[in-house]
C-alpha cells in the first residue's frame, strides 16, 4: 500500500507541476492575443520599419531618377541652344577676308 501511496503522491505532484505549467502557458498566450487584438505586433512593428525603409530607398532612388532626368534636359537645353549659335553658312565678310590673306 505505501508503493502505490508513494506513486500516486508522485503522480499528483507531477499532474500538479504540469497544470502550473499550463496556467503559464496560457497566460502568456492570452496575453500575445491580446496584443495582437490591439495592434502591438512585434512582426507588424519590424515590417513597418522596413517598408519605412524600402520608401526611402525608392524615394532616394526616384530623385536620383529625377535629378539625371533634369540634368539631362538642361545638357539638351544647351546643346540646342549652341547649335542655334552657330551660323548655319559662313558669312561672306568672312570669305572675303580669307581670300585676301
Amino acid at each position: 500500500m505505501s508503493q502505490y501511496a508513494e506513486q500516486s503522491a508522485k503522480q499528483f505532484a507531477e499532474i500538479e507541476a504540469s497544470h502550473e505549467r499550463m496556467k503559464k502557458l496560457t497566460a502568456s498566450m492570452d496575453k500575445i492575443i491580446k496584443n495582437l487584438q490591439e495592434g502591438h505586433s512585434p512582426m507588424r512593428k519590424t515590417s513597418e520599419e522596413s517598408n519605412k525603409r524600402l520608401n526611402l530607398v525608392f524615394e532616394e532612388q526616384h530623385d536620383s531618377r529625377r535629378d539625371r532626368d533634369c540634368l539631362d534636359q538642361d545638357i539638351n537645353k544647351l546643346f540646342n541652344f549652341y547649335h542655334n549659335l552657330k551660323p548655319k553658312t559662313t558669312r561672306p565678310s568672312y570669305r572675303k577676308s580669307i581670300s585676301r590673306r
